[in-house]
Protein backbone atom coordinates (compact mmCIF):
# COMPACT_ATOMS: atom_id res chain seq x y z
CA UNK A 1 0.00 0.00 0.00
CA UNK A 2 2.34 2.46 0.89
CA UNK A 3 4.82 1.99 -2.68
CA UNK A 4 1.35 2.60 -4.20
CA UNK A 5 0.54 6.04 -2.22
CA UNK A 6 4.95 7.11 -3.03
CA UNK A 7 3.80 6.68 -7.18
CA UNK A 8 0.40 7.84 -7.13
CA UNK A 9 1.81 11.66 -8.30
CA UNK A 10 4.05 9.80 -10.97
CA UNK A 11 1.09 7.78 -12.34
CA UNK A 12 -1.01 10.20 -12.55
CA UNK A 13 1.50 12.53 -13.75
CA UNK A 14 3.05 10.46 -16.75
CA UNK A 15 -1.13 9.66 -17.86
CA UNK A 16 -1.05 12.62 -19.84
CA UNK A 17 1.05 12.00 -23.22
CA UNK A 18 2.53 15.63 -23.43
CA UNK A 19 4.88 14.91 -20.38
CA UNK A 20 7.75 12.89 -19.52
CA UNK A 21 9.71 11.62 -16.58
CA UNK A 22 11.72 15.01 -16.61
CA UNK A 23 8.98 16.68 -15.98
CA UNK A 24 7.82 18.54 -12.44
CA UNK A 25 4.66 18.09 -11.06
CA UNK A 26 2.75 21.36 -10.48
CA UNK A 27 0.16 22.22 -7.89
CA UNK A 28 -2.65 21.75 -10.94
CA UNK A 29 -1.41 18.36 -11.50
CA UNK A 30 -2.45 17.01 -7.95
CA UNK A 31 -5.23 19.00 -7.67
CA UNK A 32 -6.80 18.00 -11.14
CA UNK A 33 -5.78 14.12 -9.54
CA UNK A 34 -7.66 14.91 -6.37
CA UNK A 35 -10.84 16.59 -8.34
CA UNK A 36 -11.00 13.61 -10.64
CA UNK A 37 -11.44 11.40 -7.89
CA UNK A 38 -14.36 13.03 -6.39
CA UNK A 39 -15.96 13.81 -10.09
CA UNK A 40 -15.55 9.33 -10.32
CA UNK A 41 -16.82 9.21 -6.99
CA UNK A 42 -14.24 7.44 -5.34
CA UNK A 43 -13.45 7.30 -1.90
CA UNK A 44 -9.97 9.06 -1.59
CA UNK A 45 -7.50 7.20 0.55
CA UNK A 46 -5.77 8.27 3.76
CA UNK A 47 -2.22 7.97 2.32
CA UNK A 48 -3.47 10.46 -1.11
CA UNK A 49 -4.65 12.77 1.10
CA UNK A 50 -0.95 12.86 3.26
CA UNK A 51 0.63 12.68 0.40
CA UNK A 52 -1.42 14.98 -1.56
CA UNK A 53 -1.09 17.48 1.21
CA UNK A 54 2.23 17.19 1.96
CA UNK A 55 3.42 18.01 -1.60
CA UNK A 56 0.59 20.80 -1.89
CA UNK A 57 2.10 22.67 1.28
CA UNK A 58 5.54 22.54 -0.60
CA UNK A 59 4.18 23.75 -3.75
CA UNK A 60 2.09 26.79 -2.07
CA UNK A 61 5.15 29.13 -1.74
CA UNK A 62 5.54 29.27 -5.77
CA UNK A 63 1.70 29.85 -5.77
CA UNK A 64 1.87 32.09 -3.28
CA UNK A 65 4.84 33.70 -5.21
CA UNK A 66 2.94 34.10 -8.49
CA UNK A 67 -0.04 35.81 -6.67
CA UNK A 68 2.23 38.10 -4.85
CA UNK A 69 3.46 39.54 -8.16
CA UNK A 70 0.00 39.71 -9.77
CA UNK A 71 -1.46 41.51 -6.74
CA UNK A 72 1.65 43.91 -7.33
CA UNK A 73 0.84 44.07 -11.55
CA UNK A 74 -2.60 44.85 -10.28
CA UNK A 75 -1.56 47.76 -8.32
CA UNK A 76 0.55 49.40 -10.78
CA UNK A 77 -2.57 49.07 -13.35
CA UNK A 78 -4.95 50.86 -10.58
CA UNK A 79 -1.81 53.34 -9.95
CA UNK A 80 -0.90 54.38 -13.50
CA UNK A 81 -5.30 54.58 -14.43
CA UNK A 82 -5.73 56.62 -11.25
CA UNK A 83 -3.02 58.99 -11.86
CA UNK A 84 -3.87 59.26 -15.92
CA UNK A 85 -7.10 60.97 -14.68
CA UNK A 86 -7.34 64.17 -15.35
CA UNK A 87 -8.47 66.34 -12.23
CA UNK A 88 -10.70 65.14 -9.76
CA UNK A 89 -9.71 60.73 -9.09
CA UNK A 90 -12.53 58.49 -9.70
CA UNK A 91 -11.78 55.70 -7.72
CA UNK A 92 -15.09 53.48 -8.20
CA UNK A 93 -14.26 54.29 -11.96
CA UNK A 94 -10.62 53.05 -11.68
CA UNK A 95 -11.72 49.70 -9.51
CA UNK A 96 -14.28 48.77 -12.17
CA UNK A 97 -12.01 48.90 -14.79
CA UNK A 98 -9.56 47.04 -12.99
CA UNK A 99 -11.79 44.35 -12.35
CA UNK A 100 -12.91 44.01 -16.48
CA UNK A 101 -9.52 42.82 -16.72
CA UNK A 102 -8.71 39.53 -17.44
CA UNK A 103 -5.37 39.75 -15.47
CA UNK A 104 -7.96 40.39 -12.21
CA UNK A 105 -9.64 37.55 -12.57
CA UNK A 106 -6.58 35.49 -13.01
CA UNK A 107 -5.79 36.59 -9.76
CA UNK A 108 -8.98 35.64 -8.00
CA UNK A 109 -8.60 32.46 -9.65
CA UNK A 110 -5.14 31.83 -7.90
CA UNK A 111 -6.41 33.56 -5.23
CA UNK A 112 -9.10 30.21 -4.77
CA UNK A 113 -6.49 27.65 -5.62
CA UNK A 114 -4.55 29.00 -2.65
CA UNK A 115 -8.04 28.79 -0.76
CA UNK A 116 -8.36 24.97 -1.89
CA UNK A 117 -4.79 24.24 -0.99
CA UNK A 118 -4.98 25.50 2.45
CA UNK A 119 -8.16 24.05 2.58
CA UNK A 120 -7.30 20.25 1.77
CA UNK A 121 -3.75 20.44 3.68
CA UNK A 122 -6.38 21.32 6.78
CA UNK A 123 -8.50 18.56 6.12
CA UNK A 124 -5.63 15.86 5.33
CA UNK A 125 -4.38 17.27 8.82
CA UNK A 126 -8.00 16.61 10.54
CA UNK A 127 -8.30 13.50 8.49
CA UNK A 128 -4.59 12.61 10.20
CA UNK A 129 -5.57 13.59 13.82
CA UNK A 130 -8.69 11.77 13.82
CA UNK A 131 -7.07 8.24 12.43
CA UNK A 132 -3.83 8.21 14.29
Amino acid sequence: MRKKCQTWIKQLFLQNKKHTKMDKVNSDDILGYMKGLVESKQSVPREDWLTAAFNLEILRLDEAKLLNQMRQDIAIKRRDILYSQDGKKNVTACNVDIEALDEFRFMKNQEEKLYTVDELVRIAKKNSDTNF
